[in-house]
């Protein structure tokens, strides 16, 4: 295994070209750009044997992923924010025919206002779409999220989304462990699962009428609660072949007496855990639990990790309007009536807001606080 300096976008793609895709649908936008620039070198310089597919929309690249992986391909694309937004129809295509392609997503808002800068509304924009959702805490999670997704889109046959932040991760150079080729081959063999044949030309998602459309859904959804399953075990087959030290659902750190947990996914995860050091030497029981798969939610997991805490501090750099954040929602719905606990979530790092250690700990100052039980905080205003 080699260690090389890399930014999150680099990372995606080399993720990509060890997996030895064989599709690549790409639409240029900001800042996902750069992972389809060095997928497209190694096509042009002869090492990755692949299809690029230059489209004239983001809707049109999962729509050119979605015919590659129908006829057996194994098939990538990279985008964020509002190309994200205009694949939305194809999105839903892509779960509902079950094809197991994997989508690179540079995480940036929304509009309006405009913004170029990170946070997670693109990726929540779609946690209902029926793709399975990682979450990248630096660059070598996304090397090896992306590795992995395409292991646990192939075996379920359901597609998966690796997120990673704009321009903190995209553009950031960071130290990654590469994991050998050959091992990657063994690791995640091609598996060709065609859902069309090229010479006798058949017609998919046609009309399906209430009397099977339930049974289909309910299939759909069985698949994402196995993932709760099988990501762990993937995760653990990476690690004992690489060497690696993925996390599968979650992650603790110094939670075993802790009585105040935060709770975060992605890059601030990092941030999160200079603060817990910090507050540790002195003296706070204090822990934080990352959570790489948001989607399915591992619910059971969560509620594992947190029954013993007192309090729950939940960072979301995203915004569901009128509700709060996504993930404090769902660790408030799966927690609900767990005692005397206060879980409280933060709301921080939208547009590329400040979310730093002081910002955190403001948030956890507001969890601990008499006046703020079981609300959302809005930090930096």
């Amino acid at each position: 295994m080699n260690k090389v300096l890399i930014t999150g976008s680099e990372a995606a793609a080399l993720g990509a070209k060890l997996a030895k895709i064989e599709v690549l649908g790409y639409y240029p936008i900001t800042p996902a750009f750069p992972a389809m620039e060095r997928l497209s070198k190694y096509i042009e310089d002869g090492e990755l044997n692949c299809k690029f597919i230059r489209v004239e929309s983001d809707h049109s690249a999962l729509a050119s992923v979605l015919g590659g992986s129908l006829a057996g391909a194994r098939s990538y694309t990279v985008t964020n924010s509002q190309g994200l937004l205009l694949m939305t129809e194809v999105v839903y295509h892509a779960a509902g025919l079950r094809q197991p392609i994997v989508m690179g997503v540079a995480n940036r808002a929304l509009s309006a206002p405009h913004s170029r800068f990170p946070e997670h509304g693109d990726a929540v924009s779609q946690g209902a779409t029926g793709w399975i959702q990682l979450f990248s805490e630096n660059n070598q999670d996304v090397l090896d999220n992306t590795i992995q997704a395409f292991r646990v889109a192939e075996e379920l046959r359901t597609p998966v989304m690796v997120n990673y932040e704009g321009y903190l991760q995209s553009h950031t150079l960071e130290e990654v462990f590469v994991p050998d080729q050959g091992k990657v081959d063994a690791f995640l063999p091609l598996k060709r699962m065609p859902a069309l044949d090229v010479t006798n030309p058949r017609g998919v998602n046609t009309v399906a009428g209430p009397d099977v459309y339930t049974d289909y859904k309910y299939i759909q959804n069985a698949a994402m609660e196995q993932a709760l399953e099988l990501i762990p075990k993937v995760a653990a087959d990476y690690n004992r072949e690489f060497g690696a030290n993925s996390c599968g659902l979650i992650e603790g750190y110094m939670m075993d007496d802790a009585e105040h947990a935060i709770v975060a996914m992605g890059s601030i995860v990092g941030t999160a855990r200079l603060l817990v050091d910090e507050l540790r030497k002195q003296g706070k029981k204090i822990g934080l639990v990352k959570v790489k798969t948001w989607r399915p939610f591992p619910a059971q997991a969560v509620n594992q990790i947190l029954k013993n805490v007192k309090y729950v501090t939940v960072l979301d750099k995203n915004i569901v309007f009128g509700v709060g954040g996504a993930l404090a929602t769902d660790i408030k719905a799966n927690l609900y009536g767990q005692g005397s606990m206060v879980i409280n979530g933060a709301i921080l790092g939208l547009g590329g807001g400040k979310c730093g250690v002081k910002e955190i700990k403001e948030a956890v100052d507001h969890t601990e606080s008499s006046e703020n039980k079981n609300r959302s905080e809005w930090i930096g205003l």
